[in-house]
């Protein structure tokens, strides 16, 4: 039988290690408590950092929207200068590409150093071609230019109507001599002209 000092003894030992055990409890619910308000300061900080990106990338996703705005705003006019560049390019020279530039050029190259004086009278006394040499170098003389013309040659074109009265040559025309470009402007110009003429 239990003596009542043995039952005494294993009721304080059984007592002592069940407020061991909850002291170990308190010391651990204190640690898990302690634990609990870091991760809760800790979150906090977390949200205030996320609050901050968030505004930030709000910033961004509007100041981005605003550069694309700007440069579908460019592009559209960068499209409209070069409508019109290619415009202006096709009314000025239609048609044209480099090999045409590059005859056109060499064409009125060849011209360069032709000279056509206009209303110069005519003489009946001695043959057109040495009177029309005389006047060429004396006009060239009274404005100090010491040229010798290599050729020169009367054009025709004043009376270039009288072969609409003749039998043979009615359909033939007679013109300035004109480069191929020339040419062209000009055919575009008169049929423009009849456009508006037939309005």
């Amino acid at each position: 039988m239990p003596t009542s000092t043995n039952k005494t003894l294993y009721t304080n030992e059984t007592l002592k290690q069940i407020l061991d055990t909850v002291n170990e409890l308190k010391s651990t619910q204190n640690k898990i408590i302690a634990s609990i308000n870091s991760c809760r300061k800790s979150n906090k900080t977390q949200e205030k950092k996320y609050v901050i990106i968030e505004s930030k990338l709000d910033t961004l996703s509007n100041q981005l929207a605003e550069v694309i705005s700007e440069n579908k705003t460019l592009k559209a006019k960068i499209e409209q200068i070069e409508a019109k560049i290619t415009t202006l390019e096709t009314a000025a020279f239609p048609g044209t590409n480099v090999e045409s530039v590059y005859s056109e050029l060499m064409d009125r190259q060849s011209r360069a150093c032709n000279i056509i004086f206009f209303n110069i009278q005519e003489f009946n006394s001695l043959p057109d071609q040495l009177t029309d040499t005389l006047t060429v170098d004396e006009i060239l003389k009274s404005i100090d230019l010491q040229i010798n013309p290599v050729s020169v040659r009367r054009l025709v074109l004043k009376v270039k109507r009288k072969l609409l009265s003749t039998t043979n040559f009615k359909n033939i025309r007679i013109a300035s001599d004109r480069t191929t470009q020339q040419r062209q402007y000009f055919t575009k110009i008169v049929s423009q002209l009849k456009q508006r003429l037939s309005r």
